[in-house]
């Protein structure tokens, strides 16, 4: 992975059109981002309404694709890993934008959003206001969805039921 530098998304405007449009989405949209040094995305701090997180925007040109993840900020114990994958994986049954993805050698868990535009036609690329509708979605989204369950994971990693946890946010009406 490539280092962060202190530049801001307007700075990355130079590079392909999945890259300049991120930027132009983040700068618009006011995202405290910090551009990777090798023009490869972004990285940005997430304040939500329960916890903050790093999250990191894969802006991938030579490959048409966009992929944008949120981190969860707690490294479970080894001994809550399947406790973590259970939940992830009750989480994802009813997930359709996103996708909870969990590191059976680290620990590491982290919700994707993305997409694959290579099979698009190369106008969709050239069409600034729509690839910028795309990035705006699946990032905003994939916030969106990572903070309706931070609380719940964080429990989890303490030592919280994951079936439990998962079925009371999901019950919750207001997080929807």
């Amino acid at each position: 992975m490539s280092t962060p530098t202190e530049t801001d998304a307007a700075e990355a405007a130079h590079h392909g059109p999945v890259q300049r449009s991120a930027a132009r989405v983040y700068d618009k949209g006011g995202w405290p981002v910090t551009a990777l040094e090798d023009g490869t995305g972004f990285t940005m701090e997430v304040e939500g309404t329960d916890g903050a997180w790093s999250a990191l925007a894969i802006t991938d040109d030579d490959a048409d694709r966009f992929v944008f993840y949120s981190l969860l900020p707690v490294d479970p114990a080894p001994e809550r890993w399947p406790a973590m994958a259970e939940a992830l994986h009750r989480i994802n049954h009813g997930l359709v934008t996103a996708a909870f993805e969990f590191d059976h050698d680290t620990g590491e868990a982290r919700l994707r959003t993305g997409i694959e535009l290579i099979t698009l036609p190369r106008d969709v690329l050239d069409d600034d206001d729509l690839l910028d509708a795309i990035i705006n979605d699946l990032s905003a989204a994939n916030v969106e969805i990572f903070d309706r369950y931070l609380s719940g994971l964080v429990a989890v990693s303490l030592g919280a039921d994951p079936a439990e946890v998962v079925a009371e946010i999901e019950a919750d009406p207001d997080d929807d």
